[in-house]
């Protein structure tokens, strides 16, 4: 991996304690406009619009105060990270992020049968908010919506600033380690979960060059759950995969992501 990336220089560089601000300042935001919305509409907890809306609203507030911050002479597209990839790297990450569901699916299962919690209000949010949303807006808000906003966020404008400010290996790693902390702020147990997927997409980001690799790569990893609620599966009903799809899902991701750390460093982040 590159250390030092060589297009779009941010005019004052990110450091650790820059990135974790910046990730802390993303989650209050989310925080406050969700706390508004459901002042203004009691019952926009459990509208999926709503939700997603304020995902978006709160990262693209985060992400210009960034660019200002950071990168106020470069362009957007270079500051994100946004840069084509040839079809064969887009098939390998939809493979890396499809073939790791079923396996991170059973280590959430084991993960909860080992330490069993049960929050009776975030279950009863959730299923108010299954209930009340048809299953498109909940697939395109849940699984293609958010998980985009959140890889510009992290894999584009946090990693390419961490990248530039110290190395890629700097921003893999501490791109992780955030992602795994804001995704498991809920609920503590998804934080090997969180870390492995962050880990896979930070990858993906490093050795491609560009953040369409990591959404391209975590909106595959939720389409596994997502097609089959759009062609009528019930989205509250627990999912059992079986062992062939979680051993060959994970033989398939292994190698998806190992081909993409055999070619060439990508030359800009």
């Amino acid at each position: 991996m590159p250390d030092q990336p060589t297009d779009g220089p941010l005019s004052r560089p990110m450091n650790l304690l820059g990135a974790l601000a910046w990730t802390s300042a993303l989650w209050m935001l989310e925080q406050v406009c969700a706390g508004v919305t459901y002042a203004g509409r009691p019952g926009s907890r459990t509208d999926i619009v709503s939700v997603a809306g304020c995902s978006v609203l709160a990262t693209s507030l985060i992400i210009f105060a960034m660019v200002r911050v950071h990168a106020p002479e470069a362009s957007l597209r270079v500051t994100l990270g946004v840069r084509p990839l040839p079809p064969v790297r887009i098939l390998l990450s939809v493979a890396a992020g499809a073939g790791l569901r079923p396996l991170l699916s059973l280590l959430e299962s084991a993960i909860a049968r080992r330490w069993p919690h049960e929050d009776a209000a975030f279950a009863e949010s959730v299923r108010q908010l299954v209930a009340t949303s048809s299953r498109l807006s909940l697939v395109v808000g849940v699984f293609v919506v958010i998980p985009v906003a959140t890889e510009l966020f992290f894999r584009g404008i946090l990693f390419g600033g961490l990248s530039r400010g110290s190395s890629s290996r700097v921003a893999v790693l501490a791109t992780t380690a955030l992602f795994a902390l804001s995704y498991s702020m809920p609920d503590p147990r998804d934080l090997p979960t969180a870390a492995i997927l962050g880990l896979a997409f930070a990858w993906l980001r490093a050795r491609c060059g560009s953040v369409v690799a990591p959404i391209v790569a975590h909106v595959a990893f939720w389409a596994v759950e997502g097609i089959p609620i759009l062609r009528g599966r019930d989205p509250a009903a627990d999912v059992t995969y079986p062992t062939r799809w979680i051993v060959g899902g994970a033989v398939i991701a292994g190698l998806a992501l190992a081909v993409i750390g055999t070619g060439r460093d990508a030359e800009r982040v």
